[in-house]
């Protein structure tokens, strides 16, 4: 089982909602991509809520949700996992959150999934934030799209100020 390293946050200073999956699974550390794997409905979902069109390039896409005040990152900095299956992790490294957290403005933390979202709820760091859970963008979830749709809409809004406050999974 072998040592895999995440990739680095997508933040600027006009970031209001950060979004947190665990870790990278084995397609989108191929790619060097957030989400690279195409059975993953993150970019659908997401862009949905914004109601914009997907530009389907990963640098636009990436350019897009600053755009639109979303942060990107993982939980983990490292992990063992054989395979892409979050309970297959092992020997995981947080993050450094400080280095994007402190002194700034986000609003909200929305977890991609159950694994993100218990991690928030074991440390202090992630105490002065309002954290919410939605259901995983993973593909294992696909039939659970009309559910995921809603929660996922209602975060973001809600986060952009644009809608009352979002009910976890």
């Amino acid at each position: 089982m072998e040592t895999t390293q995440g990739f680095g946050p997508v933040f600027d200073e006009k970031t209001r909602v950060l979004i947190l999956g665990s870790h990278p699974g084995v397609p989108s550390l191929r790619k060097r991509q957030y989400y690279g794997n195409p059975g993953n409905a993150f970019w659908r979902t997401v862009f949905h809520a914004l109601e914009v069109t997907d530009p389907v390039d990963y640098t636009q896409r990436l350019e897009l949700l600053l755009e639109n005040g979303i942060g990107l990152w993982d939980v983990y900095d490292t992990v063992q996992r054989a395979g892409s299956l979050d309970v297959n992790i092992k020997n995981e490294t947080l993050n450094d959150f400080s280095r994007i957290l402190d002194g700034s403005d986000i609003r909200l933390i929305i977890a991609n999934g159950q694994t993100a979202y218990r991690e928030t709820q074991k440390h202090a760091i992630f105490e002065r934030y309002e954290v919410v859970s939605a259901l995983s963008t993973s593909g294992l979830n696909n039939g659970r799209e009309k559910e995921r749709m809603a929660q996922w809409n209602q975060a973001i809004r809600y986060g952009l100020n644009k809608e009352e406050g979002p009910k976890d999974a």
